[in-house]
């Protein structure tokens, strides 16, 4: 009987490779900045995150150049807004971050779903979706916490984070991460219903998207596996 495996090459250098290392890379970053300079070098990974986003897509060429000028207006947005301090051209250009991400998200998710065999580009892009689910929830809790001041208590103390800059995006981010994994350390907790409502929406959709992601993936290597295995037997008489 024949197996079928993936390939690590496909896994790094896939499409979705890339995008998979920024966001990774992200991660890693996010608590280690405290210097100026070391900001905007997050800042410039982020770009990399997003630029590398762009290039993992598939899409017609009215819809790619919507989601260039929806990525150039953020950046535009957000320079603008930390040159001159003005925090809602700032916090608008989160906003389009969010609405890009969201569309690449998609994107990748109905590339997999469409997909017909299992590799290691279909893994790499299957974790790339659950990174920038976690990604695209912890700006929208930051622009919570902006808009509503205090929807988030923490255990660590009750001061007020500055919320200016990248770095403080981790807190968020983290708290992200803690919720669509259903950890809940309870360090850092949701106190306003539009927090507790993302909050609740952000768990369910990651359960939701890992249950269907995992059959999805297993009935696609399952019917390659009996493919392969029906190819190889008919070869087989073939050669009797």
């Amino acid at each position: 009987m024949k197996y079928y495996t993936f390939g690590f090459k496909t896994f790094i250098l896939g499409r979705y490779g890339s995008l998979l290392i920024a966001l990774i890379l992200l991660m890693v970053m996010q608590p280690a900045v405290d210097t100026q300079l070391g900001k905007y070098l997050l800042e410039m990974m982020f770009v990399i995150v997003l630029f590398t986003g762009l290039r993992a897509i598939e899409i017609k060429k009215s819809l790619l150049g919507f989601e260039v000028l929806l990525l150039l207006v953020s950046l535009v947005l957000n320079v603008m807004g930390a040159v001159t301090g003005n925090e809602v051209l700032f916090f608008s250009g989160i906003a389009c971050r969010v609405i890009f991400m969201v569309l690449v998200a998609l994107t990748i998710l109905i590339d997999l779903f469409r997909g017909r065999e299992v590799s290691g580009d279909t893994l790499a892009g299957s974790v790339c979706v659950y990174l920038m689910l976690a990604v695209i929830w912890g700006y929208i809790f930051l622009l919570i916490e902006v808009m509503v001041p205090g929807s988030f208590s923490f255990t660590q103390g009750q001061a007020r984070m500055h919320l200016w800059l990248s770095r403080e995006f981790f807190p968020f981010f983290y708290f992200s991460l803690v919720t669509i994994t259903t950890v809940g350390y309870g360090d850092m907790s949701p106190v306003t219903t539009e927090a507790q409502t993302f909050a609740t929406f952000e768990a369910i959709i990651g359960q939701v998207y890992l249950t269907i992601l995992v059959a999805r993936l297993v009935g696609m290597y399952l019917v390659h596996q009996q493919v392969d295995n029906t190819n190889s037997g008919e070869e087989a008489e073939q050669r009797e």
